[in-house]
């Protein structure tokens, strides 16, 4: 049976009941995101599944209200056509009864101006970031929207700023942290990614949520024309196209671009991990110098910190934040030299021999500015009753 949302009260979790979930599933879910961020395509999943009401940016009259000096083809439209006060709009679309199961509504960040977010933590409401790489958004602007070219995009348009401080608002305020998801995911692995999103809200996912007809939608905002094109031409999620497809990215976008990034950088540290394909048992082996070897990683591994930099100027980072520019001489010319010490039962295993080695490799390369021998030891017993090895390059 449909389930449905009681009112006058704000969306009551008690009314979104069913037994046949491990939790009470929510009866709206929010979704963040800023634009060109595929999050029409999300609306369009969520829409398909049959048991989902899709409400296509409910606060978008209220931003224009807000901000006068906005240009859009379809302002007077758009006013004329939806509530503009924000107020409103929460008491009579976002927190109204739906007869659905679900309700999905599509936000685009940058629209919550001077408006009070107390609501967002009413029963039954959970949210989602959808976040995109800003080289992407940058060039997928003018694409459809002749109006708005990538080098008029804003770092206020792409709303990355904005969703930052909504995960944190969301983080402070709900009682479940917002789910983030980074729309890469979504183009490499849309089943994966939308069955993890599904089992975050505890919604059951739906293979319908992989396809839709091409075309217009009854959900569609009265800005579809401008800005749908490219989705209408679809009919489901196409990774190929989607993940790979770039433009040159216009030289007055570069500043645009770098202080977009550390909010992207920010966000994508909290998105989830697409549910894994299952793998035939033959491909989750390697043959490494004639041993057959497990894919799975080494658990203990996970958390360790590399030292990345010369002597002085380097740091400890974690080993997803560890990186070496694609610039550097060893990158760019393949002169590296590297030493592998293995430690048994707490000991490291004739540290001397390689350390010499290390560094008679090192000389040989014509090397300057290396650790010291002191140096390098001391940075590998920092760890070493915690690691079975040592990498140094």
């Amino acid at each position: 049976s449909a389930l449905r949302c009681s009112a006058p009260k704000p969306i009551s979790r008690t009314a979104c009941h069913d037994t046949a979930m491990a939790q009470p599933p929510p009866c709206a879910i929010h979704q963040w995101s800023g634009p060109r961020s595929m999050s029409t395509a999300t609306m369009y999943a969520w829409h398909s599944r049959g048991d989902t009401t899709c409400v296509d940016e409910p606060l978008y009259a209220h931003h224009l209200r807000e901000s006068p000096d906005v240009f859009r083809p379809y302002r007077a439209e758009l006013l004329a056509a939806h509530p503009s006060e924000g107020a409103a709009v929460v008491r009579h679309v976002l927190l109204r009864e739906y007869p659905t199961s679900l309700v999905f509504f599509k936000h685009i960040t940058k629209q919550v101006v001077n408006l009070d977010m107390q609501w967002v933590a009413a029963p039954g409401l959970r949210h989602v970031l959808l976040v995109r790489h800003p080289l992407r958004m940058l060039v997928s602007f003018g694409s459809s929207v002749p109006w708005l070219p990538p080098e008029k995009a804003t770092l206020d348009e792409l709303s990355l700023p904005q969703l930052a401080a909504m995960h944190a608002k969301l983080t402070e305020l709900c009682a479940h942290p917002p789910v983030v998801v980074d729309a890469d995911d979504l183009a490499s692995n849309p089943e994966g990614t939308l069955r993890a999103l599904c089992a975050e809200l505890g919604v059951e996912f739906s293979p319908k949520m992989l396809a839709w007809p091409a075309g217009p939608k009854p959900c569609d905002g009265l800005w579809a024309k401008e800005w749908y094109a490219s989705v209408h031409k679809s009919s489901g999620w196409n990774s190929e196209k989607t993940s790979r497809a770039y433009r040159a990215l216009p030289k007055e976008s570069f500043p645009v671009l770098r202080a977009a990034l550390p909010f992207y950088e920010y966000l994508r540290a909290f998105a989830i991990k697409p549910h894994a394909a299952e793998v035939p048992k033959a491909e989750r082996t390697i043959v490494d110098h004639g041993i057959v070897r497990t894919l799975a990683p080494e658990a203990r591994n996970l958390d360790l910190l590399v030292w990345v930099g010369p002597p002085g100027k380097g740091q400890l980072l974690p080993r997803e934040l560890a990186r070496v520019s694609v610039f550097d001489s060893a990158v760019q010319g393949g002169d590296a030299v590297w030493e592998g010490i293995r430690v048994y039962r707490g000991k490291v295993f004739k540290l001397e021999r390689h350390l010499r080695r290390l560094r008679d490799s090192a000389k040989m390369m014509a090397f300057s500015n290396v650790h010291s021998s002191a140096g390098l030891a001391c940075l590998k017993k920092k760890k070493k009753k915690k690691m079975v090895s040592f990498f140094f390059f």
